[in-house]
């Protein structure tokens, strides 16, 4: 049984990775099409339930764990590649998420020196930033533009900090420590 929940598992991840290169397909007008957010929301459904199920089943792995973060940065990527030319976005948003970008590349490259693989970390902060960002075209028809950017980006920006901070004083890896605060993160060096 534990190897249908491992496959199962994969199956979602790799359907938000399909998911993602297909959001590439409505670049010309994503925020009016009803087939970008169906798949837009599958991506989300399948990023919640991959690890939560990987978790309650106990088949999660260190390929499984990476191969999941990787989809998340694909999907983001994809998304910004996807959004930016259609929300015509102002020059501080831009400066905003290269500041959340460069943040990012800076703990995955301090990490990489460290550990020698890719140390993308599974705390709350980085799972609550993608849910925040996940509710992107709520926010936007709620707030416009630069309120929905902005929560987005504290959210994003907080929770690249905080990696980068745990990848710095980690005395080895952990992917899926909760937070730079979790109690468990002083017994192991944090």
């Amino acid at each position: 049984m534990k190897k249908f929940w491992k496959t199962f598992v994969m199956a979602l991840t790799t359907s938000r990775v399909i998911g993602a290169f297909s959001l590439l397909l409505f670049r010309a007008d994503p925020l009016t099409s009803v087939l970008f957010y169906i798949i837009y929301t599958w991506c989300i459904f399948s990023d919640i339930a991959d690890g939560y199920i990987a978790r309650k089943k106990k088949v999660t792995s260190n390929f499984g764990a990476i191969y999941d973060s990787t989809a998340d940065l694909l999907l983001i990527g994809i998304l910004l590649f996807v959004l930016i030319p259609a929300l015509s976005l102002r020059p501080w948003i831009m400066v905003l998420i290269g500041l959340v970008l460069g943040t990012r590349f800076v703990a995955l490259g301090i990490g990489w020196m460290k550990y020698k693989t890719l140390s993308l970390l599974h705390t709350y902060s980085n799972k609550g930033a993608g849910l925040i960002m996940a509710c992107f075209p709520l926010f936007l028809g709620l707030f416009g533009l630069n309120i929905a950017f902005l929560i987005i980006f504290f959210a994003a920006f907080g929770s690249a900090l905080e990696e980068m901070v745990i990848t710095i004083r980690a005395n080895k890896l952990d992917r899926n420590i909760i937070s730079v605060f979790h109690v468990n993160n002083i017994k192991n060096g944090y």
